[in-house]
């Protein structure tokens, strides 16, 4: 792998600390993972002693993929986690020692709204909870409170801070907001929740209170490694800061004129930070860049020198001018448009073009909007060309029509008066009625309720034509009104789907991102479902009230690639690159946004960030744009039209200006086209464009995909591939429940507190996932054995006590070009020295079953040979139901087997038609209704 001098000089870094100053393009990520990857091949570092923290979970995974690549054999698992992640781990391996309960429940947006509505009468509030509306304020305080915690100022400290100021209405305000901030953070503790801001704000807590805990993690982590720093918060420096202190191999990488999500604009302020606290640093400043065109550069450059002198570059005499290695030589593109109509209609058609004559790949064009408002009319123009795109998180998932069609049923099986409801449900094209059809029955229902109409009618005085739609719904939602009644909203959903044919309806029309988009909202309901007792339709129904009146969302930006347009947020487009990028809307008050006030704003007095001297809102804009600008690789496209709603001219935004200073940009004013409008109206939208399945693209597998593409390719492709919403299963269920509170039970043990059956018992409980199971009753009765299953456990075991060696021991195999990563329940030290691997079952033993050929157990000995290097002498499973434990072993010609094994399977799933397998299984399946071959 070669390396330009800068980046060498960052790979072979030596020891102590290093700050990289990475400029957009020049191969940050690749520098980050080749540390990474030299520091274990040098020998300098094991796996385990290296922390890698990422900014965002989609980060997390590039690296660990990009580190996959790259490492020549297997590895023990290297902790490359998001700052909220490895502090959650932390907190549940040690927050004991400050009286956390490892088993906290975390709290999402969502959550600490309906945890703070709900409490709201306990605060004690007068401004801040007018009686009009009570719940004005409830999104703008915890926005705050999430503030205070990011900058490390205790509940305790504001409210000091409140009473020594000068006695005024503003005093008042001011102690009643931090009087609120000390009662929600008691409520949390006392109900056993934590929200995302607390999680590091307690590891700086453990940290400081317990130096020996500190001193542990120090010594695990001899190296640390931190992305994206400069949009870390104080809080997260200062964990980096506690870890590196006594070894300093602490190697930070960041770019302050790339910095878009610190507060106030404070983009210096981290990097400073770091200069002053490890002043021996080395700096290596990456400018060779390998994305953009000389043109783009060169435009960009003259933007951001706009935010000068509240730079690095002139705070440390620096040069941060980047230079291109790409030869195309096109300049940047600013277009004027009369109408927004014409600007979209001109990006849609540059798109077609471009692919058409260039073969430019759909995937490599990206429309960037500076707000979720804007996409849109993009979108309905990229549809009247019939070109593919994909709007990547807009408004979350509630936005889509798919879910749409299914929030439509759930609202309408909560309250079957729901009109509207039903007014969509008859829209859907699986039950064929028309528009025309629709208005006649809402007509002859007269002031009656639709459904009421319904019910009563008679076949026929229905419309003719409509006949066999509406008996269908009548049909399938008598049905579903019943099964609603005993059943959790996912059965019910699940029912729906498969009943009325709205699933195979996408299948046959390959509708496959609708179909992903509808597992993603699946999740949704799991997780609500999870975590609420009472898990009916109209429960869920309320919690979808609850969503819009927090102006929350349902994130769903799982999204996987595919060769189509790209409409995203300049925000959302950070650590991404296209050949050809659209910069829409770029007019005054839109790019830059109208500046807005905070409702809550921190005093200055407490904060520990160095804030710019101009104006940071402009600063913070401009850095933006200039994210967005050095998005592109061969060619730039800014457009800006004179009137969008209203009749008012916009102004074109100020950032066009400055790009144009560097003297490579043409300006195309374009006149108004007096048939455009004509054109819309009777251009017809083609048919949304098909998309191919998905190939088999993976480099990472589990020992769950290769077992169930053994069992069945197309059920493979259905799981894994597409990702076919399907049904909670309670087997599943169950044997997580039980496996979760074993592990948790374990790790009591292992960290040498006392354990009781009074205890095991606690946890199952916390443990439990009541999901999936046809009735209460049945979740009862299945609760019950497994107490009696774990009490037989607890009986077996306990005299004495076996102490595991390791619980939840994470690996990487590398086979090839490929991963297998996984996680052995239990290991356990024999008294020989050697080991036993144990995996926990809640299924049945069967009888006869031949170990010699298991495959899971096979890769766990590959595992303990190739990645943690111990010897095993013992494979076991341990049948939790049975009580019964069976063991077998592996000699190394059947490990040498296995990765000839695993290989050809592989294979296998890359020259894959993913053809079903039919066979007894076929009726157990999930995807059977979808299946061809049942």
């Amino acid at each position: 792998m070669e390396f330009n001098e800068a980046q060498k000089e960052a790979v072979f870094h030596d020891l102590g600390p290093l700050l990289i100053v990475a400029g957009a393009g020049t191969g940050k990520t690749r520098v980050v993972t080749s540390r990474i990857v030299e520091l274990i091949k040098s020998g300098k570092a094991t796996p385990g002693e290296i922390l890698a923290l990422t900014f965002t979970e989609k980060a997390s995974l590039e690296m660990l993929e990009r580190v996959d690549e790259s490492m020549p054999l297997s590895y023990e698992d290297i902790c490359i986690k998001t700052f909220h992640a490895f502090s959650e781990r932390i907190l549940r391996e040690a927050g004991l020692e400050i009286g956390l309960d490892p088993g906290f429940k975390l709290l999402n947006q969502l959550d600490q709204w309906f945890f703070m509505k709900k409490n709201l009468f306990n605060f004690d509030l007068n401004y801040y909870r007018p009686l009009g509306n009570p719940n004005q304020f409830i999104y703008d305080l915890l926005s705050h409170f999430s503030k205070l915690k990011d900058e490390m100022i205790m509940p305790d400290k504001y409210v000091e801070y409140a009473k020594n100021m000068e006695d005024s209405e503003e005093k008042d305000k001011v102690l009643e907001i931090a009087g609120a901030y000390r009662d929600y953070q008691e409520m949390l503790i006392k109900n056993n929740f934590l929200d995302f801001g607390d999680l590091t704000y307690y590891v700086l807590q453990l940290f400081e209170k317990r130096k020996s805990v500190l001193e542990e993690y120090a010594a695990r982590y001899k190296y640390v490694l931190v992305d994206e720093f400069q949009d870390t918060n104080y809080a997260q420096f200062r964990l980096v800061e506690m870890l590196s202190e006594q070894h300093s191999n602490i190697v930070v990488v960041g770019d302050d004129d790339q910095s878009i999500y610190k507060w106030r604009g404070a983009s210096l302020s981290n990097i400073l930070q770091f200069e002053e606290k490890f002043p021996s640093h080395k700096k290596v400043v990456l400018t060779e860049n390998y994305r953009s065109s000389r043109s783009i550069l060169d435009s960009s450059y003259a933007l951001i020198q706009k935010n000068n002198p509240d730079r690095l570059e002139v705070r440390d005499g620096i040069s941060k001018k980047l230079n291109s290695n790409v030869d195309t030589a096109y300049p940047v593109e600013v277009h004027n448009f009369p109408n927004y109509i014409q600007e979209t209609s001109f990006t849609a058609e540059k798109i077609k073009f471009l692919h058409d004559s260039e073969n430019i790949p759909y995937g490599e064009f990206a429309i960037l909007v500076r707000s979720n408002q804007l996409v849109h009319p993009f979108v309905e123009e990229l549809k009247r060309l019939g070109l593919p795109y994909q709007v990547r998180n807009p408004k979350g998932l509630l936005v889509l029509d798919e879910i749409k069609d299914l929030l439509s049923v759930i609202r309408f099986l909560a309250d079957p008066y729901d009109d509207i409801a039903l007014m969509r449900i008859l829209r859907m094209g699986i039950f064929d009625v028309s528009m025309a059809e629709i208005h006649e029955l809402n007509k002859k229902s007269g002031n009656d309720h639709l459904i009421e109409y319904l019910r009563t009618v008679e076949e026929e005085n229905v419309l003719p034509g409509t006949e066999s739609g509406v008996e269908k719904i009548k049909a399938l939602f008598t049905h579903l009104i019943e099964y609603s009644k005993n059943s959790s909203v996912g059965l019910v959903l699940n029912e729906f789907l498969e009943k009325s044919g709205y699933l195979v309806h996408m299948m046959e029309e390959e509708m496959f991102e609708e179909v992903e988009n509808i597992n993603e909202f699946a999740k949704h309901i799991a997780r609500f479902e999870r975590e609420n007792d009472d898990r009916s339709i109209i429960d869920f129904s309320g919690y979808l009230d609850m969503l819009e009146e927090s102006n929350s969302s349902l994130a769903g930006d799982n999204m996987p690639d595919r060769d189509s347009v790209q409409i995203l947020t300049t925000h959302g487009s950070k650590g991404l690159e296209f050949e050809v990028v659209f910069v829409v809307s770029a007019v005054n008050h839109r790019f830059p946004v109208i500046k807005r006030r905070d409702t809550f704003s921190i005093p200055e007095d407490l904060t520990n960030e160095i804030f710019p001297e101009g104006d940071f809102h402009i600063q913070e804009e401009r850095r933006l744009f200039y994210v967005a600008v050095t998005r592109a690789k061969s060619r730039l496209f800014v457009t800006h039209s004179d009137q969008y709603e209203g009749n008012k001219k916009w102004k074109v935004s100020p950032f066009i200006e400055e790009i144009s200073a560097s003297g490579d940009v043409e300006f195309t004013t374009h006149e108004l086209s007096e048939n455009v409008f004509e054109r819309l109206k009777a251009s017809k939208v083609p048919k949304k464009p098909i998309f191919e399945l998905p190939a088999f693209d993976r480099k990472r597998l589990s020992y769950s995909q290769l077992d169930t593409f053994k069992t069945c390719p197309l059920k493979y492709s259905y799981r894994y591939l597409l990702k076919i919403p399907s049904p909670p299963s309670h087997a599943a269920n169950f044997g997580s429940s039980v496996h979760n509170t074993l592990n948790e039970f374990y790790q009591y043990l292992k960290s040498g507190k006392d354990v009781s059956m009074d205890l095991l018992e606690e946890l199952y409980e916390k443990n439990w996932l009541g999901l999936g199971y046809e009735s209460k009753a049945h979740e009862n009765t299945r609760m019950k054995r497994g107490l009696g299953v774990l009490k037989q456990f607890y009986e077996s075991n306990s005299d004495p006590w076996v102490v595991p060696a390791y619980l939840e021991r994470p690996f990487n195999l590398k086979l090839g070009e490929y991963v297998v990563s996984g996680r052995i329940d239990r290991l356990d030290k024999l008294e020989d020295g050697t080991y036993e691997v144990i995996d926990y079952k809640t299924g049945k033993l069967k009888k006869g079953v031949n170990l010699d050929r298991d495959l899971q157990l096979s890769i766990y000995a590959l595992a303990c040979r190739d990645v943690f290097r111990v010897p095993v002498s013992k494979l076991s499973l341990y049948y939790i139901e049975d009580n019964e434990k069976v063991s077998t072993s592996r000699s190394n010609a059947q490990i040498e087997d296995l990765i000839e094994n695993v290989d050809e399977l592989v294979d296998q799933m890359k020259k894959s038609g993913f053809e079903p397998t039919p066979g007894f299984l076929c009726k157990f399946c999930e995807f059977r209704l979808v299946c061809p071959a049942v």
